[in-house]
């Protein structure tokens, strides 16, 4: 009778110990997710504002590669907002493009677990160079 209670103890602690591996690896492993979504969502968010606010070949090429790499990681809403940014809001008028931006950022947020109530409508400043 001993020998089967230690039995069933040592399968219930190795029963234990393998359902706290597999949850702490699948835990691991979203926290490795979003912190590569976050990285990912910050240089694009970056390179957009630099293209916005420079418009040369080298701040499109940088925003091309950001934009590209946000296919392979961000959600399947986040894609939607960031092409109907692309198709409605670049080189509209400042309210859509305002618009459509904020909704972009909003996505993003969401994506990352950030929660917003009133979110307002965001725009991008160009830096002022004659700062004396």
């Amino acid at each position: 009778m001993e020998l089967l209670i230690s039995i069933l103890g040592a399968i219930t602690a190795i029963t234990v110990s393998a359902i706290g591996a597999l949850l702490a690896n699948k835990n691991s492993l979203i926290l490795q997710i979003r912190k590569l979504k976050e990285e990912h969502y910050t240089s694009f968010v970056e390179s957009l504002h630099n293209h916005t606010a420079n418009d040369n070949e080298e701040s499109l090429t940088r925003f091309v590669l950001a934009r590209d790499k946000m296919f392979l990681i961000a959600s399947e809403n986040v894609i939607k907002k960031m092409l109907d940014y692309e198709d409605n809001g670049v080189g509209k008028s400042l309210e859509a493009h305002n618009f459509y931006l904020t909704e972009l950022i909003k996505s993003i947020r969401a994506d990352l677990k950030l929660k917003d109530k009133n979110f307002p409508i965001i725009s991008f400043k160009k830096a002022n160079n004659n700062v004396e």
